[in-house]
C-alpha cells in the first residue's frame, strides 16, 4: 500500500472520528440542557402547588377558629 494513500485514509478517518465526538458531545449537551429546563419547570410546579396547599390550610384553620368562636359566645 502505498503511504501518501494509507496517510490519507488515516486522516480521512480521523476527521470522521472528530465529527462523530463533536456531535455526541453537542447530543449529550443538548441533552443536558432538556433535562434541566424540565427539571426546573418541575420544581416552579411543584412550589406553586405547595403555596396553594398552605393557603388552603390557613383558610381552613381561619374557618374553623371563626366557627369556634362563634360558638363559644
Amino acid at each position: 500500500m502505498n503511504a501518501i494513500k494509507l496517510l490519507a485514509e488515516t486522516v480521512d478517518s480521523l476527521w470522521y472520528w472528530t465529527y462523530g465526538l463533536v456531535a455526541g458531545w453537542g447530543l449529550m449537551f443538548t441533552g443536558l440542557v432538556i433535562a434541566v429546563v424540565l427539571l426546573i419547570a418541575r420544581q416552579i410546579r411543584v412550589e406553586r402547588r405547595l403555596v396553594n396547599l398552605e393557603n388552603r390550610l390557613v383558610h381552613a384553620e381561619r374557618d374553623y377558629n371563626l366557627t369556634v368562636s362563634k360558638w363559644q359566645k
